[in-house]
């Protein structure tokens, strides 16, 4: 791209019409490049079931904050984490697992094709609980899974345009999710 000379800038001449001109000699600048695909974990069984409920391996969490908080100590394993983005297709599209676990979707299968017994450490094991209770409040709240993934990948005014699904990975984004599908599900909000 060329970058205007200063004494081409006259009243006739202005900088908006030598970008103008300068596109005109450069068709392809406003031709949208292929954007890279984003490896996604393929040939997963959906797994029935909710995702808190799968990614806690089917124990009875009840009301006892401390059990969850062991259990992210103690870290995730990842086959549970896998089965718990099997629940949602937009899970399975987006970079969850880079997001949740560090790591590429190639190394992800290479290592679940290996079988062997890996736990995620408790960092990544809080993210992936948030975006498990977070999609299970949305399908709560939205009636539906296909609305709650609409919801989350949608601006909302009240988290000041930020999307549900970017916040939901820093806690302090994850706490204004949480409380906004609270006041949906009880009456807060239309």
């Amino acid at each position: 791209m060329r970058t205007p000379l200063i004494e081409h800038e006259t009243s006739v001449y202005s900088l908006r019409n030598f970008w103008i001109d300068d596109r005109a000699r450069c068709p392809m600048e406003d031709v949208a490049m292929s954007t890279a695909k984003v490896p996604r974990l393929t040939g997963l069984k959906k797994v029935a079931g909710k995702p808190v409920e799968l990614l806690v391996n089917g124990q009875d969490l009840g009301d006892d904050a401390m059990l969850i908080v062991r259990l992210t100590e103690e870290g995730f394993e990842l086959s549970d984490v896998v089965n718990m983005l099997s629940t949602s297709e937009m899970y399975l599209r987006e970079d969850m697992v880079k997001r949740i676990t560090g790591r590429s979707v190639r190394t992800v299968q290479r290592l679940l094709k290996e079988g062997k017994s890996i736990r995620l450490d408790s960092q990544q094991s809080v993210v992936a609980y948030q975006y498990a209770l977070v999609l299970e409040m949305a399908t709560r709240a939205f009636g539906g899974l296909s609305q709650a993934e609409i919801w989350m990948q949608k601006s909302i005014p009240y988290l000041n345009g930020y999307v549900p699904l970017a916040l939901t990975h820093h806690p302090l984004g994850f706490q204004m999710v949480e409380q906004y599908l609270c006041r949906v599900l009880y009456g807060g909000y239309p």
